[in-house]
């Protein structure tokens, strides 16, 4: 297919083979950098909303913390079970952060992008399949630097905890099953010192550079 360039009419050709047909795509132009929008759906077809994109157009500006939280580490419970979160928070609160939830993923996402979490608490199936929650894709967009920051656990009905094989395949930090509630403080604890340490040489390169 030819493409023609929306910004500076520079025309080059891409193989069919690598366009996705039914699709409405964009393709950065290697000259100007303009990116072109082709639309490769058949004639009434509908094309499906991102809802990351769409969260552009939510306002978050009243999203504003009580001066109660600043300077205090952040603990995002994610989540529509109050007694999971019944449960969990005397331990969290034990280890010295303060707790916000968040019974929306969408909202849940708005507060990340506004606000510092140092821990991240995913209740499993809310907000649909881990590997599909919109919480999960967005975190899995930042830049490496910005999403080692925050130390994400998925409160599992399903999985054992430090299942480090699967926690790894769900991009999660740690995986502790709800069952396991009583050892949270112990197990969070250790996880997230060997966390630390594997990536101490990392943030302090990236503080050398001035990317922190």
């Amino acid at each position: 297919m030819e493409i023609t360039c929306s910004g500076c009419g520079s025309k080059w050709v891409i193989p069919d083979e690598k366009l996705s047909k039914g699709k409405v795509v964009k393709i950065k132009c290697p000259k100007c950098g303009e990116k072109t929008v082709i639309d490769l759906r058949e004639a009434g077809a509908v094309e499906p909303k991102d809802e990351l994109f769409e969260l552009d157009t939510f306002g978050y500006s009243d999203d504003v913390l009580p001066e109660v939280y600043e300077g205090s580490k952040l603990a995002l419970f994610v989540g529509d079970d109050p007694q999971l979160l019944t449960l969990m928070s005397p331990h969290i609160e034990e280890m010295g952060y303060k707790i916000i939830h968040s019974s929306d993923v969408k909202d849940a996402v708005r507060k990340i992008r506004l606000h510092q979490f140092d821990l991240i608490l995913l209740q499993e199936g809310f907000g649909g399949d881990i590997s599909e929650n919109m919480v999960m894709k967005y975190l899995n967009r930042l830049a490496m630097a910005i999403r080692r920051k925050s130390f994400v656990v998925l409160l599992s009905n399903t999985f054992k905890t430090m299942d480090q094989m699967r926690a790894y395949a769900l991009s999660v930090n740690l995986i502790l099953n709800v069952h396991d509630l009583s050892k949270t403080k112990e197990v969070l604890s250790n996880a997230i010192k060997r966390q630390e340490a594997f990536y101490k040489p990392f943030f302090d390169v990236m503080k050398e550079i001035g990317k922190l």
